[in-house]
């Protein structure tokens, strides 16, 4: 019984020392030592990249993205003399729940999604307001709005202002090697 309660000790220090702020940090450092992470190091990573074009806004913006390996990560303010935006996030892998939304868009900009260089949504967003709201409700007419297939792609949950980025994932059994 005191073993275990030094091994919690001695592990919480390891994290604080090497930084583990919070506690996604925490649970990102927990799954890169786990029992399955081998598996996690052999599942191939999902990279969501956010293109912002002819940003118009009055006040600043912020988009925000969140899994359940990865926890909320984002754009940060985005500011009125912000004319372009482009990075990328490693949101961990596809066999979990990913999700996205605009955290404030008070103006209007030309966004591009892709997931793993997929373009799932494409279009011209506009809104006035604060608050968190769904991509797909800033943007009339998408040019690309993925919402079918094996995957990437995206489901509006009616139940919640984000929308999901999906992945066709196969439910055999981990001995025939799919995951």
């Amino acid at each position: 019984m005191k073993i275990t309660r030094l091994l919690r000790t001695v592990l919480i220090a390891i994290l604080v020392a090497t930084g583990a702020s919070s506690c996604c940090s925490v649970k990102r450092y927990l799954v890169s030592i786990g029992p399955e992470s081998e598996f996690q190091r052999s599942t191939a990573a999902v990279h969501v990249t956010l293109i912002l074009r002819n940003v118009a806004t009055s006040d600043p913006t912020e988009w925000k993205i969140a899994s359940d390996q990865m926890c909320t990560q984002s754009t940060g303010i985005i500011g009125q003399d912000t004319e372009a935006f482009e990075r990328t996030w490693d949101v961990g892998s596809p066999v979990q729940h990913i999700w996205f939304w605009w955290a404030t868009l008070n103006g209007e900009a030309d966004a591009t999604l892709l997931v793993n260089n997929v373009i799932v949504f494409q279009g011209h967003c506009a809104h006035l307001g604060y608050g968190k709201v769904r991509m797909i409700e800033t943007c009339s007419y998408p040019r690309v709005y993925k919402t079918l297939g094996t995957g990437p792609y995206l489901q509006e949950p009616l139940d919640r202002n984000e929308t999901d980025i999906v992945f066709a994932i196969s439910k055999l059994p981990g001995r025939f090697g799919i995951r």
